[in-house]
């Protein structure tokens, strides 16, 4: 509810839920957050003012309503929480029957009706009616506790809430205002009418009695609204006291008719309201606080000067009230009146003033009151009444009260207690006069019996003393103790306790002993029995021997058996049946057992006492108690002899002792014979139906088992070694027959049970299986086995324990959802003990089966977790099905709760139990619910509740329901845990409506939270579950997104608080993808906005971005702004006693995987090893334990280095998840969500944080390494971001530098938030990350390259159109260029920063280039160095790389992968990671060839000759065959690759030549020496290659022309026949020339179905490569007649390709106009215009990226488009050129006046060559097409050209016309 909110429906349930609600909140949790508004407080409470009134009416009937009602069925009524409806007959009648049976009003009960229909999903297996019947008294419930939570909270005298002080001064105004109209009158009113009994009969006569589980928790609910009315006044009354009115009535009410419980004694509630009646009366106050006397007068009995007369005149003692109704009662007032009398007495004389003098008067009759109060028997009532039970112990201020009664009563009324001393004392000694004479003492003893009484009731009130309240009597002992109470007060209460033992009577004496043990102190109670006075332990412990040296001398006719079993109590006090020397009475016995008990007492709580009795030789006392027990002494004092020696044993220093005793006395025979332990049994427990001895003796294995590990060579020499007799009694004699026996108390049944099952835990506990254990197959074992083998061979057997146990299991279920019984505790510790027992047993069932195996023993064992799944008994009860049945009691019992998810856990590790178990739920429809409403019940439960044991059961139990949800959900659907979680089964669990429950808020981050948010993680992230959760997570007002903005202090926070906000940045990165592919814009807005904002910032709902945003505090860096990033290693201490080497080995060997790709060392194993190297040393006891000290001290250091992993481990895993929020997040954010402004800002901004977090050298490699790529993927969106915005700024990019970096001059000055800084951190984390991951370097270098990708960036085909800024020079030598002057700034920044690390980068990088590392680590460091040369061309670094060498070992290295080269060319080649290298290698060399320094470099040293000598290059696929092939889903085809290693060779000798020029001879013979070396690939290339070649040929074909056109000139031609190297190659040459003219003639037409821009393309760059060297080679004078004639054909071919070439431009022209009427016109196009235009293959839906994509479209496709204008009009000046020379040679030669270059042929050779009639045919088809509008229309392909260009054109024009018409043919 929200705390600003009244209530809404009026109903009878809901209102006062919320009320409840609202009070807790303010009350109990003003801890966290901003406070609440007080005046919201009054509101709420002011509204209910009058329902606190009148408390438990409800509004009545009304006529008119219910007619409105019952015309609803056809009208429709108005309902507040849902509107006009139509209402069912069956709604109706159900309305009218629960306004008849409660006098409530007809809405209400519709409304009430209406909350029970929404609250339905929560009580499966309840009716509707049922249902409200059930919410109308929890309704009334919560009222009342409302109403006692307001009343506590008021201010008072006895306790303090932490609330704020103006909350609690208006809640006491409030309280008081409503106590002075009457509410406690109200309240017992209520009280008196209200009785279970009578509700029971209405529900019973109207047929609403719900089913028995849930009538269980109405009697419940029933019980607890008057335990919380009783409640109500027991508040009041202790904070303030009870009016005069109100305290007469309680009084009256009480005396006459007080409510008892089945045993007699006070229940709940009238102990409840007598305890109220004892603080009305109280007055304590006045010594037990500093400021007593300012809060009494608080108090009515201050206040009010008439209230004590009216009491006296009331409780004043009249004769014969000893036998009136109430006489105990009025006696337990007058006590405390007198009490209160006494104290105000001795109160300052201010409080006495007050009021008239009546008081003064009053305050005599202390002591007539206290003595009418002990003759009215205070003390029996008080023993019987109130102290017989256990609720004084369970609720703290009912034992304060009687705590503070009884010391009150011994200091202020000491004289009292001395006269009842005195008394008692003549009663006994007459009592023993009597009995001297034989004669029986008198009747009237009852002095003795109220002394006895006082001290009874100080035994059962600190029996259970979890206050501590026992200490106030040895506080005089205490030197620590403060001034003020260590006093008169405390010296009394001392004395009490030291006096009373030193003049006891004997009568008085087992009293008086068990009264000093249930007071018994630590230190102080021994030092009190250690002195030799009348009543010491040395008096106890010698008389105790001297009675057993008495009963071992005694010879009676049971003397000749060794262990006579006892008759029992007579036995020892009838007179015949022993001598006179012997005889001892049953006064002593009882003595015995007292001071045993004080003597258990003592040794429970003071370890050096309980030595110091063990080691007394004198009183021997261990082995004098075991030969009391073997004696004829009756079954009660063989019990406390047991529990004494049980507490004697539980300390590891004392159990030795107690084992070898125990073993000595042959209490359990081997032989198994009816003698000892085993008489007592049958003989004696059997007929008594009572087995006291029997479960003493189970406390007294129990406790030396707990004490330390279990002697293995116990019995040796005597019988076999082990616990195997005591195993076989413990099996055989007490907990199998346990459930058959009768019982004269059947709680004594569950109690035998009970013990017997926590002994077998702790033997269980304390098991390991080995191989040893097993029996030799054909001999007898040296010594038996650890109990654990035997109860373990027991439970994976179908044994007669294991259905033992199985059978409790159901039994103790079904008990525990009757009606609380007597037995219940112990009920429930079965339960608990039978639940360990089980998964302790499955938990060691694979290891138990592993040591059988390696034991190679014939033992038959089936299996626990098989022998689980056999259904029993008559009703086929499954365990499984009961575990999780179990969890319904998760808020009553939970430990057995988190044991049964434990057990669940183990079992269901096994795939077909958790099959059998969801079968079993999952398809009854009845169990189904009933079993997940189990498990919600128990997330759901309170963890304050139970205690703080039970709120660590309760948290176990959470905790194990996340951990066994975790280990079911990966299995296939469906499962148990889709189950749990609400999947619907009987569908596909990806399209369920998931069905959610409320879970627990916790603030702070425990185990438990971060278990629950690894839980959610993994729901979303697994593909069946995600779907559902995120659309829940999303309708809770975005869950994660709230959740993520949570502000964590990570210097400061915990392992589980680290791991917590790991799984939510996990969980949003889920719900980031997830909202990012399936286009949820909505919830990708909402978190975003989350972690785009600052995390103090309120979202009530998600904001539209962007907006104005915090970036120093927004929530994506604040989540890893003070994570640390390092963990300081564990200092080994100085080992005095161990080898520092050896036991670091040791360590070692320990150290295990943790599953997750940790280690941690095993804390046990080390323990267990150097335990055993412990035992093997022979050394006195002190230097062993000198060694158990070191042990100590290295566990210490070990689970140190533990928790460093831990911590290491838990920061990597944060920062991983932190790593994959953000880097989803700018994957997949849309720009309309999140624009590029701002994408580009939260870019840089996460990067100078994380540059500035990670310091290289000292951060966790783990975290380095996710760190690197991190730095990388954030890069790679910034680059991403700078080409995005530059294509939309439409701004040249040097201006778009200046306003995406800011000015140059700020690039250059500041380090924060720029590209300089950022660099520098990159280069820096290269120069010391040598020793890291390869891992972490390909990253950094991955990284860097991006970064100078940014600086260097190439325009995309997707960019503006703009200037390149490049000249003719620098094209041919890129050291020439001159960028811009803000391209400058940036370059020159890069250059600076570069050169500021001097040649230890360069060197660095160099030497991973070439170095051994990994391959993606050299051919990204190839990258880099590859890119740094293209900033500055000009860089040191060149001098590096060739003077250190690293330019040859690149280039050698070319010749070492040769034969991975031709690996790569196989069909299923092994890995293609050489030839990824060799591609990054050659890139390298050709962007050094781009300087003619570099060029001339690479040359020399003998990078064409490496590449001609690769043999690799010769292995070209076939043609028709190895382009047929297409590439897989990775691996491209043999032609593919192939291609990538030709296509880069050929690429570098393109650069040689664009560097040096063709004309360099030595550059063209190098060249012409690769080509010819890689002849027959070569020539396999040019005589396939066509138009219509694949087009990965045509790629081939178009580098390789390229490079044959360029090296082809008649003196390269003389410069190879004038080389010897190349003379035998002229042939080849010849050959190269004749095919590429031979290849001209094939492409002087383009292919028909030329559509493919890029073979489009291709084919242009072909056609002009084979018009250069036709060009080039047409005035050869060294061709051959065959040369010739290709000469001539590439005549005719340009003709033919100038006709076609022109129309193809003519079309490309019309293409391009066609795109940039497209382009213009895209802000105009809709949506579906857009879609359109971008394919089917779409999937955006936001108008803004749909209109970014269209212009990326179309700006590549009009460059495309561009290009190809460019190409074909190349081509086509390129054929007329042709044209040209080929016509000037063979039409105008010979006729030319002057020789010229184009004069070489004579006329008659040019006559003898072409014939007439061909030159006439040339003319004829020059004239048939160069006419006016041709010619025309070359020279308009110019238009957009330079003069120069336009008028060269025009000479070769006019140059063609004139020798068309001027050629003489």
């Amino acid at each position: 509810m929200d705390m600003n909110e009244g209530t809404t429906t009026e109903d009878l349930w809901t209102p006062f839920k919320e009320l409840v609600s609202v009070v807790e909140c303010y009350l109990t949790n003003e801890t966290g957050g901003s406070p609440y508004a007080v005046h919201t407080f009054e509101s709420v409470l002011r509204r209910h003012k009058q329902t606190f009134l009148s408390l438990l009416k409800n509004p009545a009937k009304n006529p008119a309503s219910r007619e409105e009602i019952k015309r609803g069925v056809i009208d429709g009524v108005n309902l507040p929480s849902v509107g006009r409806t139509l209402l069912s007959k069956e709604l109706v009648d159900e309305a009218i029957i629960i306004s008849d049976m409660y006098n409530a009003n007809e809405y209400a009960c519709l409304e009430l009706l209406h909350t029970a229909q929404c609250q339905s999903p929560r009580q499966p297996g309840l009716a509707r009616g049922l249902l409200a019947v059930m919410l109308y008294y929890d309704g009334r419930r919560a009222l009342v506790q409302a109403l006692r939570e307001l009343v506590m909270a008021r201010d008072g005298v006895c306790w303090s809430i932490s609330a704020r002080e103006e909350i609690i001064q208006y809640v006491s105004r409030y309280v008081e205002q409503l106590i002075s109209d009457g509410l406690l009158g109200n309240v017992l009113d209520a009280l008196r009418i209200n009785s279970i009994d009578s509700e029971l009969d209405l529900l019973r006569r109207n047929r609403a009695l719900p089913p028995n589980r849930y009538h269980i928790k109405l009697l419940a609910c029933m019980q607890s609204t008057r335990k919380l009315l009783a409640g109500v006044i027991f508040a009041a009354s202790a904070q303030r006291g009870l009016e005069r009115d109100v305290l007469l009535r309680l009084l009256s009410e009480e005396m006459s008719s007080p409510s008892r419980s089945a045993t007699g004694a006070l229940d709940e509630i009238s102990l409840a309201l007598q305890m109220s009646l004892l603080y009305a009366l109280d007055l304590s106050v006045l010594h037990r606080r500093e400021d007593g006397e300012e809060l009494s007068k608080k108090l009515p009995l201050i206040q009010d000067p008439d209230l004590i007369s009216v009491l006296l005149d009331e409780l004043t003692p009249v004769s014969h009230q000893e036998g009136q109704k109430g006489s105990g009662l009025r006696a337990l007032c007058q006590l405390a009146l007198g009490l209160a009398l006494s104290a105000l007495k001795r109160a300052p004389v201010s409080l006495l003033r007050k009021g008239n003098e009546s008081r003064c008067e009053a305050l005599d009759q202390d002591e007539v009151l206290v003595d009418a109060a002990i003759d009215g028997e205070v003390f029996e009532y008080l023993d019987e009444m109130i102290l017989s039970t256990d609720l004084v112990a369970s609720e703290e201020y009912y034992q304060r009260r009687i705590h503070s009664l009884i010391t009150d009563f011994i200091v202020l009324m000491h004289s009292k207690l001395m006269e009842m001393r005195v008394k008692a004392d003549e009663a006994a000694r007459a009592a023993q006069m009597y009995a001297a004479e034989g004669l029986a003492p008198p009747p009237a003893a009852s002095h003795r019996t109220r002394l006895d009484a006082l001290l009874r009731c100080v035994e059962r009130l600190y029996a259970r003393d979890p206050h501590n309240l026992r200490h106030d009597y040895w506080l005089a002992c205490d030197a620590t103790a403060n001034s003020h109470r260590a006093g008169g007060r405390a010296a009394t209460l001392y004395k009490f306790v030291r006096l009373s033992g030193e003049v006891m009577v004997a009568a008085l004496l087992p009293a008086y002993l068990r009264a000093l043990a249930a007071i018994t102190v630590e230190k102080h109670t021994w030092a009190l029995l250690a002195r030799r006075d009348a009543l010491s332990a040395h008096h106890l412990l010698t008389a105790l021997a001297l009675y057993h040296r008495n009963l071992r001398q005694d010879p009676t006719p049971f003397a000749e058996h060794a262990h006579a079993s006892s008759l029992g109590a007579s036995a020892i006090i009838t007179p015949a049946a022993r001598t006179g020397r012997l005889l001892v009475r049953q006064e002593e016995v009882e003595a015995m057992i007292g001071a045993l008990k004080l003597i258990a007492a003592v040794a429970k709580v003071d370890e050096a006492a309980c030595i110091t009795i063990c080691e007394n030789m004198q009183w021997n006392a261990v082995n004098c108690m075991f030969g009391l027990i073997c004696c004829h002494v009756p079954i009660q004092l063989k019990a406390a002899l047991c529990t004494t020696l049980a507490a004697l044993g539980r300390w590891a220093s004392t159990a030795p002792r107690v084992w070898a005793a125990l073993e000595a006395a042959h209490l359990v025979s081997p032989t198994n014979d009816k003698r000892a332990l085993t008489a007592d049994l049958l003989e004696v427990e059997c007929r008594m139906e009572s087995y006291p001895l029997s479960r003493a003796f189970l406390s007294l294995l129990d406790s030396l088992c707990a004490a330390g590990p279990l002697p293995r060579a116990l019995g040796a020499g005597a019988r076999r070694p082990g616990l195997d007799p005591y195993i076989d009694h413990v099996v055989n004699k007490l907990a199998l027959p346990a459930p058959h026996r009768p019982y004269s108390d059947p709680q004594e049944k569950w109690q035998m049970i009970s013990l017997c099952f926590r002994l077998f835990v702790r033997w269980l506990d304390t098991y390991e299986p080995s191989a040893a254990d097993f029996p030799p197959p054909h001999s007898e074992p040296d010594s038996n086995p650890p109990p654990g083998f035997r109860l373990l061979m027991f439970l994976h057997t179908n044994s007669e324990l294991l259905r033992m146990v199985l059978n409790t299991l159901d039994e103790a279920y079904e008990l525990m959802n009757r009606q609380p019984m007597p037995e219940q505790v112990y009920i429930q510790e079965t339960l608990v003990s039978t639940l360990q027992m089980l998964e302790r047993a499955l938990s060691l069932e694979r290891s138990l089966t592993a040591a059988a195996t390696e034991a190679n023993r014939a033992v038959m064992l089936v299996g626990l977790s098989k022998l689980l799944l056999a259904p029993s008994g008559n009703e086929k009860n499954d365990r499984l099905v009961t575990c999780c049945r179990v969890l319904q009691h998760g808020c009553t019992v939970p430990a057995a709760a988190a044991r049964a998810v434990a057990l669940l856990c183990r079992a269901l590790q096994s795939p077909h139990c958790a099959k059998h178990l969801l079968e079993c739920v999952a398809l009854t429809h009845q169990r189904a619910p009933e079993v997940r409403h189990g498990f919600v019940e128990c997330l759901e439960a309170e963890e304050w509740c139970g205690g703080e044991a039970g709120a660590t059961d309760i948290r176990a139990a959470k905790e194990g329901i996340i951990v066994l949800l975790l280990q079911l959900l990966p299995a296939a659907p469906h499962n148990f845990a889709h189950f749990l979680l609400g999947y619907q089964l009987n569908d596909d669990v990806s399209r369920n409506a998931y069905i959610a429950k409320n879970g627990n808020n916790e603030r702070e981050a425990t185990t438990l939270i971060e278990s629950c948010y690894r839980l959610l993680y993994w729901i979303v992230a697994r593909p069946a579950t995600s779907p559902p959760a995120l659309r829940l997570l999303r309708a809770r007002e975005y869950f994660l997104a709230r959740h993520v903005k949570a502000t964590v202090n990570l210097e400061t926070a915990s392992m589980a608080t680290l791991s917590s906000r790991s799984w939510v940045l996990r969980a949003c990165a889920c719900e980031a993808g997830a909202a990012g592919s399936s286009g949820q814009h909505a919830a990708l807005s909402a978190l975003l906005t989350a972690l785009t904002h600052a995390s103090n910032k309120e979202e009530s709902r998600p904001l539209p971005l962007p907006l104005r945003h915090d970036w120093e505090s927004c929530v994506i860096r604040t989540s890893l702004e003070a994570l640390p990033v390092s963990v300081t290693a564990v200092s080994e201490p100085h080992w005095e006693l161990f080898h520092a080497s050896q036991l670091r080995h040791a360590i070692t060997e320990c150290d295990l995987p943790t599953g997750l790709g940790g280690k941690r060392i095993s804390v046990t194993r080390v323990h267990a090893l150097l335990s055993r190297e412990l035992a093997a040393l022979r050394a006195s006891a002190p230097q062993r334990n000198l060694v158990a000290l070191e042990i100590q001290k290295v566990l210490d250091y070990v689970t140190e280095i533990n928790k460093q992993r831990n911590l290491a481990a838990t920061l990597t895993h944060y920062y991983d998840s932190w790593r994959q929020l953000t880097e989803i997040i700018f994957c997949v954010a849309p720009h309309d969500l999140l624009n590029l402004d701002t994408r580009k800002t939260l870019l840089l901004n996460i990067l100078q944080d994380l540059l500035n977090k990670i310091p290289p050298a000292e951060v966790l490699p783990q975290i380095g390494n996710l760190a690197s790529g991190t730095i990388l993927l954030l890069l790679v969106n910034l680059r991403h971001c700078y080409i995005l915005q530059k294509r939309e700024s439409n701004l040249k990019a040097s201006d778009f530098e200046t306003t995406f970096f800011g000015p140059s001059n700020q690039i250059m000055q500041t380090k924060s938030l720029t590209l300089k800084f950022i660099l520098h951190k990159i280069l820096s984390w290269i120069l010391v990350s040598g020793g890291s991951t390869q891992k972490m370097r390909v990253n950094l270098y991955g990284a860097l390259l991006n970064f100078l990708n940014i600086v260097n960036l190439k325009p995309s085909s997707a960019d503006p159109e703009e200037e390149i800024n490049s000249t003719y020079v620098s094209r041919l030598d890129s050291t020439k260029s001159r960028p811009s002057k803000e391209e400058s700034s940036l370059k020159a920044m890069v250059v600076e920063v570069i050169n500021s690390f001097g040649e230890n980068l360069c060197s660095i990088v160099c030497s991973d280039c070439v170095g051994g590392g990994h391959d993606v680590c050299r051919m990204v460091a190839l990258s880099c160095l590859d890119t740094l040369i293209e900033i500055n061309p000009g860089t040191d670094w060149m001098n590096t790389l060739t003077n250190q060498g690293y330019l040859r070992s690149l280039i050698d290295s070319l010749l070492q992968d040769d034969e991975g080269l031709k690996e790569a060319l196989e069909p299923n080649p092994k890995s293609l990671r050489v030839l990824y290298v060799y591609e990054s290698k050659m890139a390298l060399l050709i962007k050094i060839a781009g300087s003619r320094f570099g060029a001339e470099t690479v040359l020399a040293q003998g990078a064409l000759s490496c590449l001609a000598n690769i043999k690799a290059l010769d292995c070209h696929p076939d043609i028709h065959t190895g382009y047929g092939g297409k590439d897989t889903e990775f691996v491209p085809s043999v032609a593919n690759r192939f291609r990538q290693m030709l296509v880069p060779a050929l690429a570098l000798c393109d650069a040689l030549l664009t560097t040096l020029g063709s004309q360099n001879h030595s550059c063209v013979l190098h060249i012409t020496h690769f080509l010819l070396s890689h002849l027959e690939c070569v020539d396999m290339v040019l005589r396939a290659t066509h138009p219509s070649s694949p087009q990965g040929l045509l790629i081939e074909a178009s580098h390789l022309t390229s490079v044959i056109a360029r090296t082809s000139d008649r003196e390269v031609f003389a410069a190879v026949q004038s080389d010897t190297a190349l003379q035998r190659s002229g042939a080849a040459l010849q050959r190269l020339h004749t095919l590429m003219l031979t290849m001209l003639a094939r492409f002087h037409s383009p292919p028909a179905d030329m559509d493919a821009s890029e073979d489009c393309s291709l084919y242009y760059k072909i056609v002009c490569n084979l018009l250069l060297f036709a060009r080039n080679t047409i005035e050869s004078d060294a061709f051959s007649s065959s040369a010739q004639e290709g000469a001539r054909r590439a005549g005719s071919a340009a003709l033919d390709l100038l006709q076609h070439l022109l129309r193809r431009l003519h079309s490309h022209n019309k293409l391009l106009a066609t795109v940039h009427h497209q382009l213009h016109s895209v802000p105009s196009m809709t949506l579906v215009d857009m879609k359109k235009m971008l394919g089917d293959e779409t999937t955006t839906s936001s108008p803004l990226e749909a209109r970014a994509a269209v212009v990326t479209q179309l700006r590549a496709r009009a460059n495309t488009r561009r290009l190809e204008v460019q190409y074909c009009a190349h081509a086509l000046h390129s054929a007329l050129y042709l044209l040209w020379a080929h016509t000037r040679i063979y039409l105008r030669a010979a006729f030319a006046a002057h020789p010229t270059k184009y004069a070489a042929l004579s006329r008659t050779q040019a006559v003898g060559a072409l014939a007439a009639e061909e030159a006439s045919e040339i003319r004829k088809s020059l004239v048939a097409v160069f006419n006016d509008r041709f010619t025309d229309e070359l020279i308009d392909t110019t238009k957009n050209q330079s003069q120069i260009q336009r008028g060269f054109l025009e000479v070769l024009v006019k140059d063609l016309k004139s020798m068309i018409q001027f050629a003489p043919v």
